[in-house]
């Protein structure tokens, strides 16, 4: 098994037109680090960090250690990665908050992103769910925001931190409303949500899977979500865009980062492997159970996604003047 996974790595090097003499002849030779921003648990970066290091241990032929290094919004984890050695034997699980949000949000940041991470791979991405709480009597999408723009005042809605994805897209929804409601910011997406279940909070956005986790207990109602398609787990609720509120767009997206002065070669060689992990029936059908679709792209369309996003985040960032001390 290891054998014809390693020679379908160097075949698909070799279709992207990069000769195998390119990279050291023995790379990689000793495990490779996963560092993951968040702690480690059921979360989706922490999830995708195990499931993808399975398969890559099989299809490079070395382990994969997952290190988890929480804290300051994942800014820890970055200056981390950024600060070891271009080797290509320290790579980063890259959401789309510490990479693309951030920032715009602090001021002090020791790195810079765009400089100093070197893109490797696309691996998937998730949306979020508009959930309201039962006592709004809210039966869809526009019934919700026909109730807001009545009464904008008597709405609050929670996200899991100042600067947290559900936080811009909350600012998206009051954006394309021409509202602006009681934003209460948590520490975390837990008790955000029960608090909305317990009629404490009037709306929030959370994961799809936390959403369809609470779908027929009469405590809250799944409106509408945030990406570009419908959410597998929850294949009756429409998009925000189907809906009629195409601006608020919000994908939870997810790549593979290294330093950014690791040779191209060995860039090459880990994207090739990514994407093999990720064309694995088990390893989609596992991301699945999370509601993270996988994408190909390029290392070259990947950047341009990445540039793309922390461009159009950063406008959402500072036309809502979110900023964190």
């Amino acid at each position: 098994m290891k054998a014809l996974a390693k020679l379908a790595v160097a075949a698909a090097l070799s279709f992207m037109g990069f000769a195998q003499a390119q990279v050291p002849p023995r790379w990689p030779e000793r495990p490779i680090r996963l560092v993951v921003p968040y702690p480690a648990g059921p979360g989706s970066a922490d999830t995708i960090a195990r499931v993808i290091g399975e398969k890559l241990e099989t299809v490079l032929g070395q382990p994969v250690i997952v290190e988890n290094k929480p804290g300051a919004s994942g800014n820890i984890s970055i200056d981390y990665v950024v600060k070891s050695p271009a080797d290509g034997y320290t790579l980063l699980i890259g959401p789309v908050g510490p990479i693309a949000i951030n920032p715009s949000i602090f001021n002090d940041l020791k790195f810079d992103t765009a400089k100093d991470l070197a893109p490797v791979s696309f691996v998937g991405s998730e949306s979020f769910a508009l959930v309201a709480a039962a006592n709004v009597g809210a039966t869809d999408i526009r019934n919700l925001t026909e109730k807001i723009k009545a009464k904008p005042e008597t709405f609050s809605w929670g996200s899991s931190g100042v600067g947290s994805g559900t936080h811009l897209a909350g600012e998206l929804f009051q954006r394309a409303l021409g509202v602006k409601l009681i934003h209460v910011p948590y520490k975390g997406g837990t008790r955000t949500i029960n608090d909305v279940a317990a009629g404490l909070l009037s709306i929030t956005f959370t994961s799809t899977p936390i959403a369809a986790s609470f779908a027929g207990t009469g405590k809250l109602t799944i409106l509408a979500t945030t990406g570009t398609r419908r959410s597998a787990l929850l294949p009756a609720i429409p998009t925000m865009s189907e809906a009629g509120y195409p601006g608020v767009l919000f994908i939870s997206w997810y790549g593979v980062f290294a330093p950014a002065n690791v040779p191209p070669p060995i860039v090459e060689r880990l994207h090739a492997a990514i994407n093999i992990a990720l064309q694995d029936p088990e390893v989609r059908g596992r991301l699945a159970r999370y509601d993270i679709a996988t994408k190909p792209m390029s290392i070259d369309e990947f950047k341009e996604f990445v540039v793309s996003e922390t461009s159009r985040l950063g406008e959402v960032v500072r036309a809502a003047n979110i900023r964190v001390q």
